[in-house]
């Protein structure tokens, strides 16, 4: 039959037409290329060949649970280190306390999130060290050690340790390497996220002071909450809450209003690809969560915070509502910051 394409038996092959029938020349699928030297342009291959999201909802839940862990530790220790708020109950076992719980909650979430969680021992027993996610997992074991002994020396409170005619307490010996190890627990994902190539939104060089912020807003609103659930916002010594804690909250939550929206968006960005994630983030489909977290997640809460330091009497109410709002804009705006870089595609 003229112009139709014969197939041979058993193999299902198309048969070109003779030469000189006059029939045209099947398409193969193939391009062709043309010749050298006649000034058409050459065929390019492009991929875009659809993957998988390897990060889920545990990433954002880790990252305020971290920032919480982490935040708690380093708000109480330096405050009291430096005198900004006294040596009571709040600032020390229980900031202790809500660092430990949060920062096992993170560890938990983050081995969920593994492909193969059973195979999390490996990275201990077997460390990949250019990985940060094995250094992360050292450090947090170390700030869950350190920690630890400083939650059970507040809690025993022990004889102070003698040394010729001075005395020190074992506590304070720990407090420092907690800090330091707190505040390594806290950024070290920034240096996670820059390993994860073709996800250029996480490549900024802001990640880590940004993640370090985050740590101190989400520790100070937890003490807040912390000292309302318990009934010891007046330090059980007839005390009001210290207003170096409001003002350390409130600072966190300008600085962290001003980095998101002029240091993580605010500004060019190096590639294709960082750019089409902060679009998504700012103006595409997580646009609700991005603007969200921004109103109610910071901007309100300052509003609250900034209310509560001029109003002793409903300080309290506002600060425990810019408290809570806070978190829950952190995790909204995580959500918005892990799942959009991850959806676009790295051709």
């Amino acid at each position: 039959m003229a112009g139709a394409l014969m197939r041979s038996a058993g193999m299902g092959m198309p048969m070109p037409p003779p030469r000189g029938s006059g029939i045209p020349m099947p398409r193969t699928g193939m391009p062709m290329s043309p010749p050298r030297g006649s000034g058409l342009p050459m065929p390019r291959e492009t991929y875009n060949v659809p993957h998988r999201i390897p990060w889920h909802w545990q990433v954002p839940a880790y990252l305020v649970a971290k920032a919480i862990g982490a935040g708690a530790f380093i708000v109480a220790a330096v405050g009291v280190a430096l005198g900004l708020f006294p040596a009571s109950p709040l600032f020390t076992t229980i900031a202790a306390f809500v660092s430990l719980v949060f920062i096992g909650i993170n560890t938990g979430l983050l081995v969920w999130d593994l492909d193969r969680p059973e195979r999390f021992w490996t990275i201990l027993i077997r460390p990949q060290w250019k990985s940060w996610l094995a250094r992360g997992a050292f450090i947090l074991i170390g700030f869950s050690i350190v920690g630890g002994l400083y939650f059970l020396s507040q809690l025993a409170n022990p004889a102070p340790l003698r040394f010729g005619g001075y005395s020190l307490h074992f506590s304070n010996l720990l407090l420092w390497p907690g800090v330091i190890l707190a505040i390594l627990s806290a950024v070290y994902t920034a240096f996670l996220f820059a390993q994860a190539e073709g996800r250029d939104l996480w490549q900024s060089t802001l990640l880590p002071w940004h993640l370090f912020v985050q740590s101190v807003m989400a520790g100070a609103a937890a003490l807040i909450l912390a000292s309302l659930f318990l009934g010891l916002a007046s330090n059980g010594m007839g005390m009001p809450l210290p207003r170096a804690l409001a003002w350390t909250f409130g600072l966190s939550l300008l600085v962290n209003l001003l980095i998101t929206l002029g240091g993580e968006f605010g500004v060019p960005h190096a590639s294709h690809v960082a750019a089409a994630a902060a679009h998504m983030i700012t103006q595409g489909r997580y646009r609700n969560h991005y603007w969200g977290s921004l109103a109610f997640g910071l901007a309100l809460p300052l509003v609250l915070t900034v209310f509560a330091s001029a109003r002793h009497g409903e300080a309290a109410a506002a600060l425990a509502a810019a408290s809570g709002l806070s978190l829950a804009g952190l995790f909204v705006y995580e959500w918005a910051f892990v799942m959009a870089p991850q959806e676009v595609p790295n051709n």
